[in-house]
């Protein structure tokens, strides 16, 4: 049976490093351990690991320095960093160099191996979506070629301050990366099959995953309270839509604007009785009317502390036909429409994501 990933682990600790080695190995998992921080890189470079787990402090080079190294040198794989100190300033500065995920020691062996977990399927992730963009290259025409050239652009802009937003919100909710990038996933798909040009096109794959990077100023003990919210904690929720307008607005770049305006109103209805404005019809942007569907749909697929997963088929009834709660009269009619005919693509999209 092949391993379910490679990882490397990069520990001065030898027992730590070795106890981690064990859990790990013990999952399925192919694991290489390294003691040396300063042999690390070498190690990294062609070696082709899904994942690498380092500490933080450590002699010689630290795991931020390897963070900092991979990312100038072009590696992408994501990075889970240990630490026993839970310093924000230390947060801050990973998520500026690219780490992926953090585990605080000590740490138990459930969370480590769930934070694995979600570090592969998200290697997983950016491997089939660098699969795809490289069978679409070898297919299309140079005038396509082109264009593709100019989303990879938008990709890059995309990573540089998507992860570093994203990253610091999950610091407090800890969804997976997996969630941002379904998202992105729908949104794209649910545009092009309203037939919207490719710029608009362009503009939702770069705003979507910014949804809710105004959770970075909701207290974790509300976000992941299991118990019913009340009143003032819902307010307090909602006010994720304002935090995150004021995190990106002022930009003069027009995708960052169009992903302010996204982080604003990706919970507005086409009724009226969305937040935090009351938005209704035409007065909600369109970019919003799409992230919204896309986000009601995965937030009913996915378990979280405070509800199970209600599956595709109870899912599609709630968006389509209503549940008192959700109703159709809260999304675009059209936009409605779009995601009957996709729905199955979207149910794919979830399930492929949610492999072990």
């Amino acid at each position: 049976m092949s391993a379910k990933g490679k990882i490397l682990i990069i520990d001065d600790d030898r027992s730590m490093l070795k106890s981690s080695g064990m859990i790990l190995k013990a999952e399925g998992y192919s694991v290489e351990m390294e003691q040396e921080s300063k042999n690390a890189l070498e190690r990294i470079a062609g070696a082709g690991y899904d994942l690498i787990i380092t500490d933080i402090k450590m002699p010689n080079i630290t795991g931020l320095e390897i963070i900092a190294q991979m990312r100038k040198m072009g590696m992408e794989e994501p990075v889970i960093l240990m630490t026993a100190y839970a310093e924000l300033p230390t947060a801050i500065d990973a998520i500026r160099r690219g780490a992926y995920d953090f585990l605080l020691k000590p740490f138990k062996p459930e969370d480590f191996i769930s934070a694995v977990e979600r570090g592969i399927r998200y290697s997983d992730l950016l491997r089939i979506e660098k699969n795809y963009k490289e069978n679409m290259e070898r297919e299309v025409s140079d005038k396509t070629r082109k264009l593709r050239e100019a989303f990879g652009k938008i990709t890059e802009l995309n990573n540089e301050i998507m992860f570093r937003l994203i990253k610091a919100s999950e610091y407090k909710d800890r969804e997976t990366g997996t969630h941002i990038l379904r998202v992105k996933q729908y949104s794209v798909l649910l545009a092009e099959e309203l037939g919207m040009p490719r710029d608009f096109v362009d503009k939702v794959a770069f705003a979507s995953p910014l949804h809710d990077v105004g959770k970075i100023g909701v207290p974790e003990s509300i976000l992941l309270k299991t118990d019913k919210l009340t009143n003032e904690e819902f307010d307090i929720i909602k006010n994720h839509s304002i935090i995150g307008s004021e995190i990106l607005k002022g930009s003069n770049n027009n995708l960052v604007r169009v992903a302010e305006i996204v982080a604003l109103s990706h919970h507005e209805r086409m009724d009226g009785s969305g937040y935090p404005h009351g938005l209704k019809g035409e007065a909600v942007p369109p970019e919003a009317r799409i992230v919204n569907i896309c986000d009601q749909f995965d937030a009913l697929m996915t378990a979280r502390p405070y509800k199970p997963s209600l599956g595709f088929d109870k899912t599609y009834e709630i968006l389509t036909v209503g549940d008192g709660r959700t109703m159709p009269s809260h999304f675009d009619p059209k936009v409605l429409e779009a995601f009957k005919h996709c729905a199955l693509v979207f149910k794919d999209i979830y399930d492929k994501s949610s492999e072990p």
